[in-house]
């Protein structure tokens, strides 16, 4: 069947059921491709989940259209969409177990999960380097800061989630490791030079793709190295001449979300979205506003060279007939997935600095709340888990203290931080608590082991239920650590 433009345009929306508006636009072929979000209400519970998709992909029946593709940020770690399904670890605490066939097992099992609800387009795995200590959005989204390492996990990923089919779109296309901003907030510019982008950047994508990637997703960040003018997602130079000439990518070229204000700060709505196809992409993420969501079909077809647009329908085509689907009828059984992000996080943590004490005694434990760091979190505040998690190993003996309380009395004291490294009232409070020989267990940022130097410490690289549970068990003696950092600290 052939489609419209409006298969170009991807759209997200507000609650728990598609807008009637929005789903008239399905029905006349104007939007594409539907989004998913936990923080606009989208996702409450599994039965939710699958009754609002099935309204969506009735309504493009009715309209005479195949299903439409939907599209979710399932990594695991901060960026979890799906919460009543396996909750995994983030890249680093996979990247932080050594082995590689992790990231294929649970590549394929988020996939699986995913498609069992009738979702088999998943925004991961993140193929960015954390080159940069400093970068507030990546982080422990990317498997480390090793360039082949990161390619041989990302890689793994890909092979799991396609062979569960499940399309990946390796992001943030071509890199946002090597920056020290966030591009929901500003546009951030990787000033890298070309050489460095071929070994260090490019390196993990191109794994990614010739582990058969089905997309690619693209940077709101500028190369002037690539494109003295352009950031990424609206860039001729990077998405034809890198992606699909010098890389050969040949699958569909998605933009991040185009409310970001990485894209939106330097371009009008309308500007966006036909510059990003014009450029090279396949699907424009309209993530919000109805009213933009409805005109970018006309957008496309007065602003874009119709060559090109068939070029982008005849890609989208071939993904639609591959990766949209009904949802099925019957479930699948989550034990093998819950059972493997325990193993994960069992494998990840990892021990730092000098040796660790034994807590046979009383012990007392300070921990700050998980403010959020970037606008791509949205797990909820872990500290209530943990404190149930070492209540049942602990007992009497813990006593508990939250937002940087030091309970009273005597016992060792172990520090719990999160993110401390980006929060300077926290890393404050953390390295005069850890003054007096405490013990560090940082739960997400890594780089809080850094906050004095010759601290014990334990990290997690997540605040997942999972990782959590396998904290407790390293400190109560249950467990060694045996993970390995994947940066350098």
């Amino acid at each position: 069947m052939k489609l419209g433009t409006g298969a170009l345009v991807w759209a997200g929306f507000d609650g728990p059921q598609a807008p009637g508006p929005l789903l008239d636009a399905i029905q006349r072929g104007t939007i594409g491709g539907v989004l998913l979000f936990a923080f606009r209400g989208n996702i409450t519970s599994k039965a939710q989940v699958r009754s609002m998709l099935r309204e969506i992909q009735d309504t493009a029946r009715r309209g005479g259209l195949p299903p439409l593709p939907v599209g979710i940020d399932q990594e695991g770690g901060t960026v979890i969409r799906i919460g009543y399904r396996a909750t995994f670890p983030s890249a680093m605490a996979i990247g932080a177990t050594g082995d590689p066939a992790y990231a294929e097992r649970a590549g394929r099992l988020v996939g699986e999960g995913l498609r069992a609800d009738g979702i088999a387009v998943n925004h991961a795995p993140v193929c960015d380097v954390n080159s940069d200590p400093r970068n507030p959005v990546i982080g422990t989204r990317s498997f480390g800061d090793d360039a082949a390492r990161v390619a041989e996990f990302a890689a793994a990923w890909v092979r799991g989630s396609e062979g569960a089919r499940v399309a990946t779109t390796p992001k943030h296309f071509p890199g946002h490791g090597h920056t020290s901003q966030d591009s929901h907030l500003v546009r951030p510019e990787a000033d890298v030079d070309r050489a460095t982008l071929e070994t260090r950047e490019l390196v993990p994508f191109r794994a990614a793709f010739a582990a058969g990637a089905s997309g690619a997703m693209t940077a709101h960040v500028r190369y002037p190295a690539l494109d003295p003018k352009d950031g990424a997602t609206v860039s001729r130079a990077i998405l034809t001449d890198l992606l699909r000439g010098e890389l050969g990518f040949t699958g569909l070229a998605v933009t991040d979300s185009l409310d970001m204000k990485g894209i939106t700060d330097v371009e009008a709505p309308d500007q966006i979205v036909t510059r990003a196809i014009a450029a090279g992409v396949d699907a424009a993420m309209v993530t919000t506003g109805l009213d933009r969501q409805l005109a970018a079909a006309g957008w496309i077809d007065a602003g874009v060279d119709a060559a090109r647009v068939q070029e982008a329908l005849g890609r989208t085509a071939i993904f639609r007939e591959r990766f949209a689907l009904d949802v099925p009828d019957g479930d699948i059984d989550d034990t093998p997935a819950r059972q493997l992000a325990a193993e994960i996080a069992e494998r990840a943590v990892t021990h730092h600095g000098p040796a660790m004490p034994r807590l046979d005694g009383r012990v007392r434990v300070v921990t700050f709340g998980s403010a959020r760091q970037s606008f791509v979190e949205e797990t909820a505040d872990p500290v209530g888990g943990l404190e149930r998690a070492l209540r049942q190993r602990f007992g009497d003996r813990l006593a508990f203290g939250r937002d940087g309380r030091l309970p009273d009395g005597e016992g060792t004291v172990v520090v719990v931080t999160s993110n401390a490294s980006f929060q300077p009232d926290q890393a404050a409070r953390a390295r005069e608590l850890l003054a007096g020989g405490a013990v560090l267990c940082a739960i997400r940022s890594p780089y809080d082991a850094t906050l004095v130097p010759n601290t014990a410490a334990l990290l997690t690289y997540s605040d997942v239920p999972p990782s959590l549970e396998a904290l407790a068990a390293v400190l109560a003696g249950e467990r060694r650590p045996t993970g390995r950092a994947p940066v350098r600290l």
